[in-house]
């Protein structure tokens, strides 16, 4: 999607979908491949933010997603012209 399209509802989820699981992917990598200690023994207090401000991210864009998925209705929100029905 480019940054200048006229963004309809259903397209809204999509995008939120698209990007929860970006966001879920990250989140494992962080939780499951990250090594959180220094050499020196100390915990890597900069990465645990940042794991944190991606949960929260995560968090809230799985949320969103989930509260318009209402708007995923084929046809409801984009006008429809009789035309594209008698080619469909």
């Amino acid at each position: 999607m480019r940054p200048t399209e006229t963004l309809e509802p259903n397209d809204l989820v999509y995008e939120l979908t698209d990007l929860e699981r970006l966001l879920d992917t990250i989140r494992n990598l962080l939780v499951e491949d990250v090594d959180y200690m220094l050499p020196d023994g100390e915990r890597n207090i900069p990465l645990d933010r940042v794991s944190s401000l991606v949960n929260i991210a995560h968090f809230h864009v799985a949320h969103l997603a989930k509260g318009i998925s209402h708007f995923d209705v084929l046809g409801t929100y984009v006008p429809r012209n009789k035309e594209d029905d008698t080619n469909a």
